[in-house]
């Protein structure tokens, strides 16, 4: 791997001594120290709680409004000049602004962090919701399929892959702007722990945080791109059915 050849070659070169570029080895006992000093793990608990739960609250209001967007011509006229101005503003220049409006408590940072990153969800979900093919609603109407059924078995299966698109976006996002508003908004988090240690010179304990935040942003695209292949896979009826075919909108069994 392309990281763990670069981790060795910092280590064999590095000098213990370096007041920037410490060797790994380092980082992992700045880890130790900050969890003795008991900062560690409040930090990481504040950031992944303010992450994960911003993040799904974006979800579900870009996916929601993208879905009204695509879904209501009238309701994209009237709000695609507005979601098209705040979809051009940097993400980042809003949080001192949040901030400054909602404090900086942990509901007020989750509230801070799902609205900067609802954009990516709303903007694909609302293009993938014009992009459903209108035969496929119109062959689930002449098939008698209920409103339920046609947006389980039509609208939300081709909905899948542009939710997801937009949730690996804003995740990317999300971990950024949750750093953002600790540093900015005085947070309990990582982003405290990175500027206290950046100010006090500490470069062990300043590459240690980056590489939790790594990690944590890692875990996090590998899990959605695997919850993305899921949703968007190919159904597989099992060995009961080989040999026949499924229609895709009503699974009613036809001869091969």
């Amino acid at each position: 791997m392309p990281l763990a050849t670069l981790l060795i070659v910092w280590q064999l070169i590095a000098s213990d001594d370096s007041p920037s570029f410490p060797p790994p080895v380092e980082w992992f006992r700045a880890i130790a120290r900050m969890y003795d000093e008991g900062v560690l793990l409040p930090a990481i608990g504040q950031t992944l709680t303010t992450f994960v739960v911003a993040l799904a609250l974006a979800a579900f209001i870009g996916a929601t409004v993208g879905i009204a967007i695509g879904a209501s011509p009238r309701i994209d006229r009237t709000l695609s000049p507005t979601v098209d101005f705040l979809a051009a503003v940097p993400g980042a220049a809003f949080v001192p602004v949040a901030v400054l409006i909602l404090g900086t408590s942990l509901v007020s940072g989750v509230a801070v962090v799902a609205l900067v990153v609802s954009w990516p969800i709303l903007l694909n979900t609302a293009t993938a919701m014009r992009a459903v093919p209108a035969v496929r609603l119109d062959m689930s109407r002449t098939l008698g399929l209920t409103i339920g059924e046609r947006w389980r078995k039509v609208v939300l299966p081709t909905l899948a892959p542009g939710i997801m698109l937009g949730v690996r976006v804003a995740a990317s996002m999300a971990l950024i702007i949750t750093l953002l508003v600790d540093i900015l908004g005085a947070g309990e988090g990582i982003g405290r722990l990175l500027v206290e240690n950046q100010q006090k010179f500490d470069a062990r304990a300043v590459w240690s945080l980056l590489l939790i935040v790594g990690t944590v942003g890692y875990l996090t695209s590998a899990t959605l791109a695997r919850v993305a292949a899921q949703l968007t896979r190919p159904t597989d009826y099992g060995s009961a059915t080989a040999g026949r075919r499924f229609h895709p909108l009503t699974q009613i069994r036809t001869k091969p």
